[in-house]
């Protein structure tokens, strides 16, 4: 007779009875726990483990032994019984105040014939591990203990886990981070994950940007304080509890929750979800950690083979919340809406000795598979430089697209606007790029295809509350003459990137507010044996309000009420100028955004685009903020030669 066969005679789920017979029944209705228990009785139903211990004259009892404080223990008991029952062993649970109390448990259960005994030290010490050992007694650590290398241990990794929480802070662009511990055994393991995330990102470490407090609540309270003062952006946190504390004072200064402080959480026994915005946790996964503790400890006393790894670290999850935003939108100012319209690809980028003539082939040995598309190179851009973004496109509803949709979010972009197709796969392009840095693309569209007027007027809202568009027209030509109108209609600057267009409908060029065409491209949109200032002249007078044609290392010309003015390119050594325009375009709008003049806008928008260019790929090589900011002083410069070019223009 089994569990198995006792739920067949009871009409139960196998569950059900294993739930009645270890006394975790308050979910079950007493008739059907009575009628579980009737045939128990009847069948004479012993269970497996109370055989063996008659059989083999052992215990079959597993004993953990936990300081009362530990702060996730009952998640830990948790694990740990779920995969000791379920391997048919009992268990029995101690909590220990100091290590004297650790002694004495030991000493007890050393004449009890048990089986096994996991064990967290209360602290880093020797007497207690060293009387296992002389008791013969199997053991298992699930903590990191240093003087015990030989010894089994399971743990979450604290280091890890803190070293993941600061990479995801750092990712979004913070550079002032601070680190809130309760002093306690992991607090040093804590600290140098934190160390070697700044150190790895080039981020000087600063003594005051870490507190460590004796109080839990308190720490996040008090230290939170601290860091706001110093105007920190975002925090690492090791608890749920120093979170809250962290929340608390929050409220209390004012400070807003992503936009002001982003808040990281290492570990969360789960009232963190009535926090709200929801936080961003690091899980130490102590599911994981019962589960592998048992196999380990079971492998050792029951299989007796020589264990190989006798340390196992379980990896830290990182699971994503509201807690975390870019912090550009607090340094910099960058509220206004930007919206953008556009492809989304899969880039394969071959790299080749130069671009092919016609029915040429040519051989390659690298290839790159990475995101693209002019719709995603710019919205994500436009993200990763502090911008409120939105992105409105289609994918495919296949691996592809849910790799590009992760891209967006992980960059900050907005996503309400994005629609997973059925009938038809995610965009490709195919791009060759010569050693001088010039490519040719081919683009397969895909699910882009369906990017159609119904799409944009179910967000038209979005519309309504934007200050920007930004428009390639690499989609369907009706829906980018719809979006056009649409912004026009709302009061919303639209840029216009011609892409694949080679000619632009008259009665939409007034519409136009920023058109941005390469030196091709305006040859295509403008034919005729005419220099790049007359063209961009024709185009202004009829209509567009302005128009910019980047010209790649001669830099980019600008034509409107106010300018006709050269800029010179940003002293880049060019690797790859795919994506430039869209590193140009996206940073010139977060330019505007903060509200920079034209002149600023164009000369920061010329060093997103220099960066881009000095490295491979597409959306890969959008810069972010913080490495734009380093040339802030170039910026700076040049923006002062250009207003005094521009002031001897008018005098003269």
């Amino acid at each position: 007779m089994t569990i198995k066969d006792i739920a067949k005679l009871a009409q139960v789920s196998v569950s059900t009875v294993s739930k009645i017979l270890n006394h975790k029944d308050d979910d079950i209705g007493e008739e059907t726990r009575k009628k579980v228990l009737k045939i128990v009785k009847q069948y004479q139903y012993t269970p497996y483990s109370k055989v063996r211990e008659v059989a083999v004259g052992r215990s079959y009892l597993f004993a953990v032994i936990l300081p009362e404080n530990l702060y996730y223990k009952e998640e830990l008991i948790v694990s740990i019984e779920k995969y000791t029952v379920y391997n048919g062993y009992n268990l029995m649970v101690y909590f220990t105040k100091a290590q004297s109390d650790e002694i004495k448990y030991i000493q007890i259960l050393s004449g009890k014939n048990i089986d096994t005994i996991l064990l967290y030290p209360i602290a880093e010490q020797k007497e207690s591990i060293e009387l296992l050992e002389k008791q013969k007694i199997p053991y298992l650590i699930l903590t990191k203990v240093h003087q015990f290398p030989q010894a089994l241990q399971v743990y979450g990794n604290y280091e890890k886990a803190t070293y993941i929480a600061t990479k995801h802070l750092i990712k979004y662009g913070h550079r002032k981070i601070g680190l809130l511990l309760h002093e306690n055994r992991h607090s040093n393991d804590c600290k140098e994950g934190y160390m070697q995330a700044l150190f790895e990102s080039d981020i000087l470490f600063e003594s005051g940007n870490v507190f460590i407090g004796q109080d839990e609540q308190e720490t996040g309270r008090i230290g939170a304080h601290q860091f706001i003062n110093r105007n920190l952006s975002a925090v690492v946190c090791e608890n749920e509890i120093i979170a809250c504390g962290t929340y608390a004072a929050c409220e209390r200064h004012a400070t807003r929750i992503p936009k002001d402080m982003s808040i990281v959480c290492i570990h969360t026994l789960g009232f963190y979800k009535t926090l709200h915005p929801k936080l961003d946790i690091v899980s130490l996964n102590l599911h994981e950690v019962g589960k592998q503790a048992i196999e380990m400890i079971l492998q050792k006393i029951e299989s007796k083979k020589d264990i190989v790894y006798h340390t196992k670290e379980i990896e830290p999850i990182l699971i994503q919340g509201e807690s975390v935003s870019n912090p550009f939108e607090k340094v910099h100012g960058a509220y206004q809406k930007i919206i953008v319209v556009g492809s989304m690809n899969v880039d394969n980028i071959i790299n080749v000795e130069k671009l092919p003539t016609d029915g040429e082939t040519l051989l390659s040995n690298h290839l790159a598979i990475l995101p693209g598309g002019k719709g995603l190179n710019q919205a994500t851009a436009t993200g990763k430089l502090g911008g409120l973004v939105y992105a409105i496109g289609s994918l495919g509803n296949d691996t592809d697209g849910k790799k590009l949709y992760h891209c967006l979010v992980q960059n900050g972009v907005k996503t309400e606007g994005i629609r997973f197709s059925t009938s038809h796969s995610t965009g490709k392009a195919y791009i060759n790029v010569a050693k001088d840095g010039e490519s040719t693309i081919v683009v397969y569209q895909g699910a882009n295809e369906e990017l159609d007027t119904y799409q944009i007027r179910q967000h038209q809202k979005l519309f309504q509350s934007a200050q920007y568009c930004l428009l390639s027209l690499e989609i369907p030509q009706k829906t980018a003459i719809y979006t056009i109108k649409m912004c026009h209609e709302t009061g919303v600057s639209v840029f216009v990137k011609p892409a694949t267009i080679e000619t632009l409908q008259c009665d939409i060029l007034p519409y136009i507010d920023y058109l941005i065409p390469n030196e091709k491209e305006i040859h295509k949109i403008v034919p005729g044996d005419f220099s790049i200032e007359q063209k961009a002249e024709m185009l202004y007078q009829r209509g567009i309000k302005n128009v910019i044609v980047t010209l790649g290392s001669k830099g980019c010309y600008i034509r409107n009420e106010q300018y006709h003015l050269f800029f010179e390119a940003a002293p880049f050594e060019p690797q790859d100028t795919t994506g430039a325009a869209d590193a140009f375009i996206s940073a010139f709008a977060v330019a505007l955004s903060e509200g920079k003049d034209m002149i600023n806008a164009v000369v920061f928008a010329t060093y997103a685009a220099g960066i881009s260019i000095a490295r491979l790929g597409a959306q890969p090589s959008m810069p972010d903020r913080t490495t734009i900011d380093l040339y802030q002083a170039e910026i700076m410069e040049k923006v002062a030669v250009m207003k005094q070019r521009v002031n001897c223009c008018e005098k003269e």
